[in-house]
């Protein structure tokens, strides 16, 4: 089973990843980071290089040196701080490497795990986008935050 199978990860998510398989082409490739991509990077554990978590940019956009940052994590890894470093560490990446000047993330309101994270890391919350995505079915809302680089 995926961990993003499970349900207290797929309940906070707006993406339903089926397969690990389904993760492949997201990796990175550098020459071919373009408006269109989606650039998903795995976390994994440090003793034995399992499977954690993913982290990453969608919804890209360069004319405006912005992208969206997205992440989930096996409930196994909660609470010992490896999404708020990997979120640290894409923000220094998208802002220094890549150049962008906007970050921005967005998390359903009953998702007070990721919100924390968003905010430890210096997101800042600009308001509540209502219907703004659907989710296995109906439209939900969302809090919008955004890192300015």
């Amino acid at each position: 089973m995926l961990f993003t199978d499970l349900p207290q990860v797929f309940e906070h998510t707006s993406w339903n990843v089926q397969a690990q398989s389904e993760l492949e082409h997201y990796a990175r490739q550098p020459e071919q980071f373009t408006e269109a991509s989606a650039l998903r990077f795995a976390i994994a554990g440090r003793d034995n290089d399992r499977l954690l978590g993913t982290i990453g940019f969608h919804t890209v956009a360069s004319v405006n040196a912005s992208a969206e940052m997205a992440y989930d994590l096996s409930p196994a890894a909660w609470g010992r701080g490896i999404a708020t470093a990997a979120c640290a560490s894409l923000l220094k990446w998208g802002h220094s490497q890549i150049g962008l000047a906007r970050i921005q993330a967005t998390a359903l309101p009953e998702n007070t795990r990721s919100i924390r994270v968003l905010e430890r890391v210096g997101f800042q919350r600009e308001g509540l986008l209502r219907s703004y995505r659907k989710v296995r079915g109906p439209s939900r809302d969302f809090w919008m935050y955004s890192h300015i680089g």
